[in-house]
Order: C-alpha cells, then structure tokens, then sequence
C-alpha cells in the first residue's frame, strides 16, 4: 500500500507536472507562440542576440561554465567521498547529481539527433533556408534534418532540478527558493538561446520536463524510502 505522505509527494512532484506539461503542450499545439517569439527577436534582418555580449557570451557561454563547474564539484565530492572519511556521507548525493545532470543532458542531446525539427535561424522565415514545420508535424525526407529539438543548452540550467531535490533531502527549508533559481535560471538561459535564434519556447519547455522527470525518477530510485 502506498503511503499518505507518498501519494501527496507523487500528486506534487510526478502528477502536477504531468498537468503542466499537458497544458504547455497543447498551448505550444494550439497557438503561434515560438514563431511569435522569433519574429519579436528577428530585427531589421537579424536575432537580437546573434553575437551580442548578454546573449552570446554571457548566457550561452557562460551558462557552459557554470554547468561544467557543478559538475565538476559533484565529481570532486565523490572522489574525495572515498578519500576523506568526513566526506563519505556526501556519495550517494553527488552521485546523485551527476547521474541527473548526465542522463538529462544526454537524454536531451539524443533526441536533437532523431527528433528533425531546426532551429529558428535555419528557417526561410528568419534568412534561413528551411521552411517551418511545426514541432507536431512531419518534416518532408527531402529536406536536410533538422537537429534543434529539444534544448539542448538550457538542459543543462534544468538538470540542476537534482539541487532541488538535493536540497529536499538535507535542508528542506531551502528547496522552494532552489526550485525558484533553478526555474529562472532555466528560463534566463532560454530567453538567450530565443534571442540568438537558437531556440523556440517550446524546445525549452520539453527539455525542462525532460530533465524534472529524470531527476525525479532518480530521486525516487536512490531515496525509495524518503520520497514523503
């Protein structure tokens, strides 16, 4: 039998989502809301944020550096977890973290490859070459594949979903503002990738449910018995 406390923890975490994602994609199957943003962010010929200093090298580029940097923490802690007595109890949460940041960013990365959907900047409409085809629809085989869907940058900003559960584990009292900062993170570095031309909303939107249901199917797998 399943718990109180479990089932209230899945309707939060497992069924709420679910609604979400529900929601957004229909809202993203029923209106123009990428092409809308893309036309806002296509100026006088070009993407605001194509080579510009806010888009390009301080969200783009330097979201890579943050996410490498955590990254490289989480492998830090656990090699020091089997060298420094202190630290063994930080394993199983750096492991953790990594397994959510690569298995979200990897899953992500895989789907680019078969899903054949390009990137705003790769379509007639923006300068490009390709016609649009919405992301429900069947791209023509006589085009070349597209490799843009889902977002692959910002999957990096939304594995950190793993600190929220992290946090959920060892300080409870922080996890809403984590899951807050994680959100506008994730959001922030969507904005950026939308104004370069690199992405539509909705390549965002699944990849920040892509990597919610990964690091949640880790959480329940690594802490069966903490999952209240």
């Amino acid at each position: 039998m399943i718990s109180k406390d479990r089932t209230t923890f899945l309707q939060w975490h497992l069924l709420l989502p679910l609604v979400i994602f529900a929601i957004g994609a229909l809202t993203f199957q029923f209106t123009h809301i990428d092409l809308a943003t893309g036309d806002f962010f296509f100026r006088n010929g070009v993407f605001t944020g194509r080579d510009g200093f806010w888009a390009d090298r301080v969200i783009h580029k330097g979201g890579g550096v943050l996410v490498v940097s955590v990254a490289l923490a989480g492998m830090i802690a656990l090699a020091g977890s089997y060298l420094i007595k202190p630290l063994a109890g930080w394993r199983k949460s750096s492991a953790y973290l990594l397994l959510c940041m690569a298995a979200g960013t990897g899953i992500v990365g895989g789907l680019k490859q078969v899903t054949n959907i390009d990137c705003p900047w790769d379509l007639q409409r923006y300068g490009g070459e390709m016609p649009y085809v919405h992301i429900y629809d069947d791209k023509p085989d006589n085009l070349e594949r597209g490799k843009c869907f889902p977002g692959g940058h910002s999957s990096g900003a939304f594995s950190l979903f793993a600190l929220y559960f992290l946090t959920r584990q060892h300080r409870p009292a922080w996890r809403k503002g984590v899951l807050g900062g994680i959100l506008v993170l994730g959001f922030c570095w969507g904005l950026g990738q939308w104004a370069r031309g690199a992405h539509f909303p909705s390549h965002d939107f699944y990849s920040a449910f892509i990597c919610w249901m990964v690091c949640l199917g880790a959480y329940l797998g690594f802490w069966k018995e903490k999952a209240n």
